[in-house]
C-alpha cells in the first residue's frame, strides 16, 4: 500500500558503524581516521547523516568541509566552515560570504565568545593554494571552534585526496602542524576516493598529514541495505521488489549504493519491479559515460597490456609475464625488460589508473574500470585496438 502522507526515509542508517568510529577516537590512542572508498559508495551521506549527528549527540562540536566545495581554493572553504562553527549565530552568512568571495585582499574582524575579537587579513589566491596570511588564520579559527565547544571537536574532511596536488602542499603542512598539537581536543575524520592520491599525501612531505591516523577501508553495504531500500520502495509505490533479484542487481552494480539508488528511482518512474533489467541499463550507461573505452584506446599498447596483467593478478615482473607482454605488443624473441614494464607502471601511477599495494603489486584505482575490463576482455587485446 502506498503511503501518501508520511515522508519516506531513504537513508539507510549505519548507527553501529558510526558509534564504532567514535569509540575508536574516544579511546585516545589515535586522533584521526582515514576512510577510503571509491566514489558513490556513500561516504558523504554517512558523514552527514550518521557520524556527525552521533558525534553531536556525544557532545562534540562538529565541522564538515568538502575539499571539492571550492576546488581551486579549498582553504577558503575550510576557513568558512570553521568560522561558521565558531561564530555566534548572529554573524551568519555575512562572514561566510566575505570568506568565500573572490578578492585580492581584505580584513576580517569579528567577535567570538570565549575568545574576543579575532582579526584576519586574507589574500585569496587560487594559484598558490592559499597565502601565508590565510594559513596563519587556520590555528586561530580552530582554537575558536574549540573555545566554542565543550572541549570536544570533530572535523570531517571529505575528499581529502584533492589536497595531494603540489599547489596545496603548504595547506597540508599547516593542517598537519595545527591538528597535531591539538589532537587531544580536536578529532578528525578524513575521507578519500583515490588510494593513489592518499598514498601521495602520506609521503609527499617529511611529516605526513596522517602521521597519527588509522587508515581503513569504508565497509561495503550488504543485503541489509538492499532490504531497507526494498522496504522504502514498497512504501513509495505499493509494489514489491523480489529481494533475490534486488540483491543480484546490487552486486551487478558493484555494490555501489549511488548506482543502486539510480536503478530504484528508474524502476519507480517506469513502473513494474524489474530491478535486475533496469540495473543492467544503469550499469551500461555508467560505463558509457565514464569513457573507459576511449580512455583505453588513447593509451599506449604496453600500458593497456600491463593493466590486463594487473586485473588478472599475474606476477607483473615474472619472466613469463614479460614474455607475454612482448608478444602482446608485437615483439618476438626477447621478453620485455623489467625497466620497460616499470616505465609503463610509472605512467599508469601518474595518471591515477593504478595504485601500489606492495612491492611489485598494484591494483586498479577505479574499481568500476577494473570490472569493465573483466566484462569486456576483447578490449584488452592489442590486436583489437585500432590506431595502434
Amino acid at each position: 500500500m502506498v503511503n501518501h502522507t508520511a515522508e519516506i526515509d531513504w537513508h539507510y542508517p549505519r548507527t553501529a558503524l558510526a558509534q564504532g568510529y567514535l569509540d575508536t577516537l574516544r579511546a585516545g590512542l589515535i586522533a584521526s581516521l582515514v576512510l577510503f572508498a571509491p566514489r558513490r559508495k556513500g561516504k558523504t551521506e554517512f558523514l552527514l547523516d550518521d557520524l556527525l549527528p552521533a558525534a553531536e549527540a556525544a557532545g562534540y562540536l562538529t565541522v564538515y568541509c568538502s575539499m571539492w566545495q571550492n576546488r581551486s581554493d579549498p582553504l577558503a572553504a575550510l576557513l568558512a566552515a570553521l568560522a561558521e562553527a565558531a561564530k555566534p549565530k548572529t554573524l551568519g552568512a555575512k562572514l561566510q560570504h566575505r570568506l568565500l568571495r573572490p578578492f585580492k585582499k581584505t580584513s576580517l574582524e569579528f567577535e567570538l565568545s570565549h575568545v574576543g575579537k579575532v582579526k584576519a587579513e586574507a589574500e585569496f589566491n587560487a594559484k598558490d593554494g592559499g597565502s601565508q596570511a590565510q594559513l596563519q588564520r587556520l590555528p586561530e579559527l580552530i582554537d575558536s571552534v574549540v573555545a566554542a565547544s565543550k572541549g570536544k571537536v570533530l572535523i570531517a574532511f571529505d575528499e581529502i585526496q584533492h589536497l595531494a596536488k603540489p599547489e596545496f602542499q603548504e595547506l597540508v603542512a599547516a593542517l598537519r602542524t595545527t591538528l597535531d598539537v591539538r589532537k587531544k581536543s580536536v578529532k578528525t575524520i578524513f575521507t578519500g576516493s583515490s588510494r593513489n592520491r592518499l598514498q601521495m599525501m602520506f609521503s609527499q612531505i617529511k611529516a605526513p598529514l596522517f602521521q597519527f591516523s588509522q587508515s581503513t577501508d569504508f565497509p561495503e553495504l550488504d543485503a541489509g541495505f538492499v532490504a531497507f531500500m526494498a522496504g522504502a520502495f514498497r512504501q513509495a509505490t505499493g509494489r514489491e521488489l523480489v529481494l533475490e533479484q534486488a540483491n543480484a542487481a546490487f552486486l551487478a552494480l558493484g555494490s555501489t549504493p549511488g548506482l543502486f539508488h539510480d536503478a530504484v528511482e528508474r524502476v519507480m518512474k517506469m513502473g513494474g519491479v524489474d530491478i535486475a533489467g533496469v540495473a543492467q541499463g544503469v550499469l551500461a550507461e555508467a560505463r558509457e559515460a565514464s569513457g573507459y573505452a576511449q580512455r583505453l584506446l588513447g593509451m599506449r599498447p604496453l600500458d593497456r597490456e600491463v593493466i590486463r596483467v594487473i586485473v588478472a593478478r599475474a606476477p607483473l615482473y615474472a619472466d613469463e609475464t614479460r614474455t607475454g607482454l612482448a608478444l602482446a605488443i608485437g615483439l618476438e624473441g626477447e621478453p620485455l625488460s623489467a625497466r620497460q614494464v616499470q616505465v609503463a607502471v610509472e605512467r599508469l601511477l601518474a595518471e591515477q589508473i593504478i595504485y601500489q599495494v606492495g612491492r611489485g603489486v598494484y591494483e586498479i584505482e577505479d574499481h568500476q574500470l577494473g570490472e569493465w575490463l573483466l566484462a569486456a576482455p576483447q578490449m584488452m587485446g592489442g590486436a583489437e585496438m585500432e590506431g595502434d
